[in-house]
């Protein structure tokens, strides 16, 4: 069987769902109109 990698980029979508949320709860900023970086701790 032929090896397969498949890369998931969770920290694009872990913005675009901190976006929606705060969007949601009337925040009038939407984080994915600027450049952002996700900081892992």
């Amino acid at each position: 069987m032929e090896r397969q990698i498949l890369h998931v980029d969770v920290n694009n979508a872990f913005l675009s769902w901190s976006a929606v949320n705060m969007l949601e709860n009337g925040s009038e900023l939407d984080i994915r109109t600027i450049p952002a970086v996700i900081r892992r701790r």
